[in-house]
């Protein structure tokens, strides 16, 4: 067994431990058609046993999507799920929508760059009000998105009012079938541990009615990792709440803009390699004798921007917000208090 550089015509069950111990690398190295979507669906079940499930869910059905192209592979149609090839691009495209619509169904049907700007300072309004969405400002025009009845501070001083409908929506829990239905669909997608099944394990097997195999051991070895690791960051972002209600908070808002902002990416990388596949293909040798480490391209810049900068930065930032609210609603507004201005609030849509 050479899980590095493996080789037709290996015995079945060097195939097979191959594929699993492969799934299983598969699982813990950075890989864009795994990682974003498991951390946002792990993070949005805000509990260790949510984040298992959803994992779990996941990986069985990418387990599935790999034994039929493990299958297809073996018949001789391998050259359609190639490195690079013009179905990934596509792919990209799929799968980002499919994320960029499971965050708008978890923030109430807004999308997760929806920006407000609330100027709840007392404004010369036009004749037409405030309420119609425009006022004036020493003389030049600003729009203003209102929401409801908010009272407007004395000029001078800005509201202490929190406005809570300026912060995130209604927030709902995703559906259990939605990281199923990913699973299926990124599966689809073809990187080097795919390349090595559809190439080389899959024809080493010794007739059509076991084709499947590779592919479906190999998703396996995936799920084994995906679980404990959906298990691991849904106990954290437990642990990191103030209790239930700030756990949740915190998993919905990170799990939606994880998959809004990193489901856009997709679909412009897709778009970028459907337009430059030379560049898109582009890669830089780390040295580093482990598959989808042993490069930097565009498929590691998917996850350093969706899981790296989005995922953990908003985890981070969520945290400080919800761990902060107990104190500071124990705080009453002093009269004439001044309150710094935000973009809605500092939980705003990201």
């Amino acid at each position: 067994m050479n899980l590095w550089d493996p080789q037709v015509g290996m015995a079945v069950w060097a195939v097979l431990g191959t594929a699993f111990l492969l799934g299983m690398i598969h699982g813990v190295t950075p890989d864009e058609h795994t990682w974003p979507i498991t951390f946002s669906y792990a993070v949005g079940g805000y509990s260790s046993r949510a984040g298992m499930r959803s994992a779990l869910l996941f990986s069985l059905t990418f387990a599935l999507q790999r034994a039929i192209a493990s299958e297809l592979a073996y018949l001789a149609l391998g050259r359609y799920l190639s490195l690079g090839s013009v179905t990934d691009y596509i792919i990209y495209i799929v799968v980002g929508v499919a994320m960029v619509w499971a965050a708008r169904y978890i923030r109430g049907g807004r999308l997760p760059w929806h920006l407000d700007l609330h100027l709840h300072s007392r404004l010369r309004a036009s004749t037409a009000g405030p309420a119609a969405g425009h006022a004036h400002h020493h003389g030049a025009p600003v729009h203003v998105h209102t929401h409801g009845n908010v009272p407007l501070a004395e000029t001078g001083h800005w509201s202490a009012d929190k406005c809570p409908e300026c912060g995130e929506p209604s927030l709902r829990d995703p559906r259990p079938w939605m990281p199923a239905v990913h699973g299926f669909i990124a599966g689809w997608g073809v990187g080097a541990f795919a390349t090595i099944i559809y190439t080389v394990l899959a024809p080493s097997m010794p007739s059509a009615a076991l084709g499947w195999l590779p592919g479906a051991v190999f998703g396996l070895g995936t799920m084994a990792v995906q679980v404990l690791i959906g298990t691991s960051v849904g106990w954290l972002v437990r642990r990191a709440g103030a209790g239930p209600e700030a756990a949740r908070a915190i998993g919905l808002v990170v799990a939606a803009r994880t998959l809004g902002v990193g489901g856009a990416a997709f679909v412009l990388a897709g778009l970028f390699g459907l337009a430059f596949p030379r560049l898109a293909s582009a890669q830089l040798s780390t040295g580093v004798a482990v598959h989808n480490l042993d490069t930097l391209g565009l498929p590691i810049l998917l996850v350093m921007v969706s899981v790296g900068l989005v995922g953990i930065g908003s985890l981070v930032q969520q945290v400080r917000v919800q761990t902060r609210r107990p104190a500071e609603r124990r705080e009453e507004p002093h009269a004439g208090r001044e309150v710094p201005a935000t973009l809605g609030s500092d939980e705003s849509a990201g």
